[in-house]
């Protein structure tokens, strides 16, 4: 085995974008400017990422955290500091961060919170910074943030009400007000820097008991208002802490879960149904713009420098809103997946474009702009894989109610649907376990293009006559007794490989539709790839190895160790066999040269496991797909210097 050059391995692959926004933090995503520039700051599970608005490409990934960022509060006076919290482990410290986004560092890191940090904010004068812990935490705990000296202390802490809170809030005018709000509770804090101490004062709601949401505070600090989980808007005094009432008559349906001020004073209320306008003074609605025209639960309202108002929803769109004379207008800045992507792919000889599955959803994307092309859905069941067929004419799918579906990729026209094509729900494992995967989990299509080959959850791999007319099953081979996750077909059509979760890789002959030899291994195999001369073909599974094995005698001719901590997920090669790529859980993409076995390059973008990479048909660039619901695009090295 050849042993590594020095400084073979910590060459970083360059992260050239990612398509991907986490819309289900409330709150994740704020605007912010600096050196005259407008920028936009969410995050994409565990990353963060700072978009310039006017510079497309003008991005920056900042990665601290160790699992998803749950909170972000920008600092009232620097626009270039941002605190943000996360979740971790049960038992386990999260941590809250503060980063300069100008020099793309961390400031520093206040460490006290329990599993969850559920809301941040700064106080008015910036100094000091008030963070409350989730439900197995549930304290308020008021920090000094001293960020020319990097470093910040924690002053004083006390539980934050004896239900959940949910939100926080400073006064406008004055660091010595903060409100905390939550299920069956609002009190007003005063915040005492000399004794060290906070002190909270109940606010009287009467007969009311609500589920508070959001806060807003009036710039004069006079009053309170507070979004609630059954869609109505509490105004109570700051001086008083006294309910003063409640609004609008006709609730909101579904919850407030988010709030702001437009322009003109009035409040800009998200929820379930989109957005609706009310007056502070009244709660009279004035506007309200509906589910027609914003998809998803809205998580997020940010007040953009020119004037827009950028609104995240649960789906992982954003949307800008601009106010005008005649209306609100609508439009859409981005969208992403919003759940784990299963499958990506190129078309034969193509770049421009590559296609994703995710849930319920199929999305074409234009590689260049990261932009969506065209959207198909098939409501309530989940797409497992997809494959173009050589010409592109075809995009053919496998789904978790084992049937495949081909729809034209120009048109998002379904062409035909080939029923039954794998039993509904899996064998399950041999050793146990439970896959979560149903119906057809794998599939890929002849280089002929005239036969479609696919495997199943209840480990059956066919053959399909692909026709104008009816698909038609010419052969049905079963010997694994696992779910098969992955396919590949030889160059001239007469073999298939067949990689199952039941620990064997078997070669089929595709004229006779019989098994010619098999591999065992104690592990689950995940992917498989020939070497294009086809004399070897490499395998990666649950047991952290890249497998290369003998075409002819099926030995083992090499085992790589691919990860030292996680399981691998997938297996890519180019063209010549040069070089190849893995994935794995443990957020990591690798180039590997293939005949030192030596892993040259690593690329560090993802939050969680990453699931699936493809090298494009030029060579260019290299995707990577995971649980984060992110689709990271790579820049491959050039040819010529890429092992020097």
């Amino acid at each position: 085995r050849a042993a590594p050059t020095r400084g073979a391995m910590n060459r970083p692959l360059e992260l050239e974008s990612v398509i991907g926004f986490s819309g289900k933090p409330r709150g994740g995503l704020l605007c912010t400017r600096f050196n005259d520039c407008n920028y936009l700051v969410h995050s994409i599970g565990s990353t963060l990422v700072v978009k310039n608005i006017d510079d497309p490409n003008d991005v920056t990934f900042m990665q601290g955290h160790s699992d998803r960022i749950s909170c972000l509060a920008i600092h009232p006076l620097d626009p270039r500091i941002l605190a943000t919290g996360q979740v971790t482990h049960m038992g386990f410290i999260a941590p809250v961060m503060v980063w300069d986004l100008e020099s793309k560092s961390i400031v520093c890191t206040l460490q006290l919170h329990k599993v969850q940090v559920q809301a941040l904010a700064f106080s008015p004068s910036g100094e000091f910074l008030a963070s409350i812990g989730g439900e197995d935490d549930n304290n308020l705990v008021v920090w000094h943030v001293d960020v020319p000296n990097s470093r910040g202390i924690a002053i004083c802490g006390s539980p934050a009400a004896q239900d959940l809170a949910l939100t926080v809030a400073w006064g406008k005018t004055s660091d010595e007000t903060i409100i905390t709000a939550g299920r069956d509770n609002m009190r007003v804090w005063t915040f005492d820097v000399h004794d060290r101490k906070v002190r909270p004062i109940d606010c009287q709601l009467g007969q009311y008991r609500r589920c508070f949401t959001c806060l807003h505070v009036s710039d004069d600090d006079e009053n309170v208002y507070a979004g609630t989980e059954t869609g109505d808007v509490f105004e109570v005094t700051l001086r008083e802490k006294l309910f003063k009432r409640v609004g609008p008559k006709k609730r909101i349906p579904r919850q407030i879960t988010a709030m702001t001020a437009d322009a003109a004073g009035n409040l800009v209320l998200g929820s379930g149904d989109a957005l609706t306008i009310v007056s502070p003074g009244d709660f009279k609605v004035l506007g309200t713009i509906g589910a027609d025209q914003i998809s998803g639960q809205v998580t997020s309202l940010a007040p953009s420098p020119s004037g827009e108002l950028l609104v995240g929803t649960t789906l992982s769109n954003i949307y800008a809103v601009q106010f005008g004379a005649e209306g609100a207008a609508v439009t859409l800045k981005s969208t992403c997946h919003n759940d784990k992507i299963n499958d990506v792919v190129f078309p034969r000889g193509y770049s421009e474009l590559f296609a994703t599955c995710s849930g319920a959803d199929i999305r074409i994307w234009h590689l260049a702009t990261g932009s969506e092309l065209l959207r198909i859905q098939v409501p309530n069941i989940e797409c497992n894989c997809l494959n173009f067929n050589p010409k592109g004419s075809l995009l053919l799918s496998g789904w978790s109610d084992g049937k495949v579906r081909a729809f034209g990729p120009q048109s998002g026209k379904l062409m035909f649907v080939i029923n039954d094509a794998h039993k509904l729900v899996g064998v399950g494992n041999p050793s146990g376990g439970v896959v979560p995967v149903n119906g057809v989990t794998s599939l890929v299509v002849a280089n002929s293009g005239s036969r479609l080959v696919t495997g199943g959850a209840d480990g059956q791999v066919r053959v399909w006559k692909l026709d104008s007319g009816a698909q038609v099953m010419i052969a049905s081979m079963k010997e694994h007794r696992g779910p098969v996750y992955d396919l590949k077909v030889s160059a001239d059509d007469s073999e298939c490989l067949s990689a199952s979760a039941d620990g064997s890789i078997i070669k089929w002959a595709l004229d006779s539709f019989v098994r010619i030899s098999a591999v065992f291994g104690a592990t689950f195999f995940t992917s498989v790839c020939y070497h294009p001369d086809e004399s070897q073909f490499i395998s990666c599974g649950t047991d952290h190895k890249i497998t290369f094995w003998d075409s002819t005698d099926m030995a083992a001719v090499r085992i790589l160790e691919g990860s030292e901590t996680a399981e691998l997920n997938g297996l890519d090669i180019n063209s010549d066999g040069t070089f190849y790529v893995s994935c794995s859980a443990d957020r990591t993409v690798k180039l590997w040269h293939y005949d030192e076995g030596v892993c040259w390059y690593v690329g560090e973008g993802h939050s969680s496991a990453v699931e699936k990479v493809k090298i494009s048909p030029d060579e260019r660039h290299l995707l990577s797909i995971g649980k984060d619901s992110a689709i990271c695009i790579w820049k491959l090295p050039e040819r010529e210097g890429m092992f020097e």
